[in-house]
């Protein structure tokens, strides 16, 4: 009798940690769903606290890493995805999330490790490919980022953001001409699109067009009044036309929004 009576103890205890587990993380991602990350970071810490797998400790930890990295705490999103990745370091997805958090970080060579990673085991991940030839452009590695972009135009032809990083490698290899074609273009097809303007005014005044490059750095702040990178480049040709008060001002709008000073790393 004794035996039963412990049986049935252990069986109940089992399942209401289960169903304790699967309701916290229910509670968790309706609170991401509502944009309430501090309460889905402590559900998803006291569901870890019941989980009884590696899948349930890594799903907790992801989740947690991603409501830190809402809440701007990149580094604690990356000690999340560490943790995670210290359970299962096969995982491509997480390295790819880890990777994205180590560019936000400008931890750029860690950055480009993960991305070495993910492209030996996926070569076709073109997402890991656009971020490694993004890299490869910043550092100056030029054939490297051209050798990534042309797989990623045999597989993504029309894609925005390939066309874009073309041209921006195109303005740091001085190759203007070949450059303001793409923009041009690209606009043509895509007026809504404020990073176009930006891009394109970012070239125009590279070469000392500040008119051109003013109207299309106030077509980009029209399009998209919260990009503090808009606001930066607008205080900077202010600057170069000799109008100091007018970026000041502009400069005074890119801190408000918590802009670095990290100008312009499409």
């Amino acid at each position: 009798m004794r035996t039963y009576i412990l049986l049935l103890f252990t069986l109940f205890t089992l399942a209401t940690a289960a169903q304790s587990f699967n309701d916290l993380c229910r509670e968790g991602i309706e609170n991401i769903k509502n944009h309430e990350f501090q309460k889905a970071i402590a559900n998803f810490e006291k569901a870890e606290a019941t989980s009884t797998s590696k899948h349930e400790k890594i799903y907790c930890m992801v989740n947690i890493a991603y409501s830190r990295q809402m809440l701007g705490d990149l580094h604690g999103a990356l000690k999340s995805y560490n943790e995670a990745l210290n359970i299962n370091n096969k995982e491509l997805t997480l390295i790819q999330q880890r990777a994205n958090i180590y560019l936000q970080l400008d931890s750029v060579e860690k950055a480009l490790a993960d991305y070495n990673t993910i492209l030996k085991e996926e070569e076709s991940n073109t997402g890991a490919l656009l971020c490694r030839a993004h890299i490869y452009t910043n550092l100056g590695k030029y054939r490297e980022a051209w050798n990534d972009y042309a797989m990623l135009e045999r597989w993504l032809p029309d894609n925005i953001s390939v066309q874009l990083g073309i041209a921006v490698l195109y303005q740091k290899e001085k190759k203007y001409t070949e450059c303001m074609e793409m923009l041009d273009n690209l606009i043509k097809k895509n007026p809504d699109i404020p990073e176009l303007y930006l891009a394109r005014s970012n070239v125009e005044r590279e070469q000392g067009y500040n008119e051109l490059a003013l109207m299309d750095i106030n077509k980009a702040i029209e399009l998209d009044p919260q990009n503090a990178s808009n606001y930066l480049l607008q205080a900077i040709i202010y600057d170069k036309m000799g109008k100091k008060s007018a970026a000041k001002k502009s400069r005074d709008k890119a801190m408000l929004l918590g802009k670095d000073s990290n100008l312009l790393n499409f």
